[in-house]
């Protein structure tokens, strides 16, 4: 009895082996992109042992390049019951619907992807594969959904307070003109940067961002000449935005400085610097430039 069960235990050891082997043999040829291999070795494999999640991704991914196109639907929903991460399962599965020309069920795969949290966005909107549907209204409608999801930011109201600064300007203070300052939004939508040159030796930079932990704004300045702001919201309501800051003068001493933008009903900015040396019971003007979008 305990021969027969050695001989049974050392039966499973050896058709374990071989399908070690046929998995990590699957897995090189997989890496090497040898499609056609991959497939082979990953089916002998998974006809007698379960495999994870991984050895039915990679199967149903190796059946994606072979143009293997129901094979592989077929093998990414495997993959997806044993869990493998969902956003590599909705691409997956979506670029094999319109590959076979199944347009309703790439829809609905990437619909469902959207509304569980897909962010794959650049993707989406460079993937040779969903050229031919960038301007369909479906997926338009997904692929808004999606930018939302991998970029939070925009769709929240209180980082787009600010987007009235944001453009090409002229500044203007008196009719003249003094300087151009370039108001840009970075991907994601989660901080604005300014870029500002003058015709003289005088530039500077500053980014603005909303903090969800104070909730305020903030914008750190550090201008050509060594200056340096943290101006910190003060006000804000529709059309406009207040900051205050310490910063040090000229003469070494430490002052306060007020910023305040106003948006104009014709579409022009104010920009109103403003200081004070007696820790903000009175103020006096400093600059007072007029932002004029550019033609």
């Amino acid at each position: 009895m305990k021969r027969i069960i050695y001989i049974i235990s050392m039966f499973a050891m050896i058709g374990q082996l071989v399908g070690q082997e046929l998995k990590t043999t699957a897995l090189q040829h997989f890496n090497n992109q040898e499609w056609k291999e991959a497939a082979k070795n990953y089916s002998k494999y998974l006809k007698k042992n379960n495999g994870d999640s991984s050895d039915w991704y990679n199967l149903a991914f190796s059946k994606t390049q072979l143009s293997q196109y129901t094979d592989a639907i077929k093998y990414y929903k495997e993959a997806r019951k044993r869990n493998y991460p969902a956003p590599f399962i909705v691409i997956g599965l979506s670029k094999a619907y319109a590959l076979s020309n199944d347009q309703q069920s790439m829809f609905a795969t990437l619909e469902e992807g959207a509304k569980n949290g897909l962010g794959a966005y650049k993707l989406l909107k460079t993937d040779p594969v969903f050229s031919q549907y960038q301007n369909s209204p479906e997926f338009v409608n997904i692929l808004n959904k999606v930018e939302l999801n991998a970029y939070p930011c925009l769709g929240n109201q209180n980082y787009r307070h600010f987007d009235f600064w944001l453009g090409e300007w002229d500044v203007m203070v008196n009719g003249r003109k003094v300087g151009d300052n370039s108001i840009t939004m970075p991907t994601g939508g989660c901080a604005i940067h300014e870029n500002y040159t003058t015709a003289g030796n005088y530039a500077g930079q500053s980014i603005n961002f909303y903090d969800p932990i104070d909730k305020k704004w903030h914008q750190h300045w550090v201008g050509s000449g060594g200056d340096v702001y943290n101006y910190l919201e003060t006000k804000r309501e529709e059309g406009l935005l207040q900051f205050e800051s310490k910063f040090m003068n000229p003469n070494g001493n430490i002052s306060l400085s007020r910023l305040t933008f106003t948006l104009n009903p014709d579409g022009t900015v104010r920009q109103l610097f403003e200081n004070s040396n007696d820790n903000g019971k009175t103020w006096t003007p400093a600059f007072d430039g007029l932002y004029v979008r550019k033609k």
